[in-house]
């Protein structure tokens, strides 16, 4: 089982807190989120978690188009889970997948996607409430805004993209 906490100058916090180890999706950002697990076999659950939740993702698109926002591991993740075929419906994305979690990733995933169209939170969300003007950003344009739920690990996981989670997703430096 995992932990989840927001993290702000992920460089400078400390990767092991107790016993567990923590793993933040973009150790660049300003603040980000992190999940801890138990030392031993951190880092190959950490991977697989990774993993496993860009696949859920992937998988909540039905072959839809994609945006991905954010730069971290998860985004790089759903990118490479998306990578294969899907149905062109038009100029733009049918679907944003929001990684960052922030206040500013959500804005940029409801002002990308067309109306009708959905943004799925692939990330948890770093504050319990965010300011969104919703009748203008959801209500007025018909988005669909559903939640992807973080996965430890569960079965059907492609083991190329655990592959990659393994060569991309880091413990936090430690003190």
């Amino acid at each position: 089982m995992s932990t989840w906490r927001r993290v702000t100058s992920p460089r400078g916090e400390s990767a092991v807190a107790g016993n567990l180890v923590w793993f933040a999706d973009d150790p660049e950002a300003a603040e980000t989120w992190a999940y801890g697990y138990p030392a031993e076999g951190a880092a190959a659950r950490a991977a697989r978690a990774w993993a496993a939740t860009a696949h859920a993702a992937a998988s909540a698109l039905g072959g839809a188009t994609a945006e991905v926002v954010g730069d971290g591991a998860l985004a790089r993740l759903v990118r490479l889970a998306t990578s294969g075929p899907a149905q062109d419906t038009g100029p733009g994305p049918d679907v944003v997948v929001e990684t960052t979690g922030t206040a500013a990733g959500i804005r940029e995933a409801l002002a990308s996607v067309p109306p009708g169209g959905r943004v799925l939170l692939a990330a948890r969300p770093l504050d319990t409430t965010t300011a969104l003007a919703t009748y203008d950003a959801v209500h007025l344009p018909g988005i669909h805004v559903v939640p992807v739920s973080w996965d430890d690990g569960g079965e059907g996981v492609p083991g190329q993209l655990v592959a990659h989670a393994r060569r991309d997703v880091w413990p936090m430096p430690k003190e």
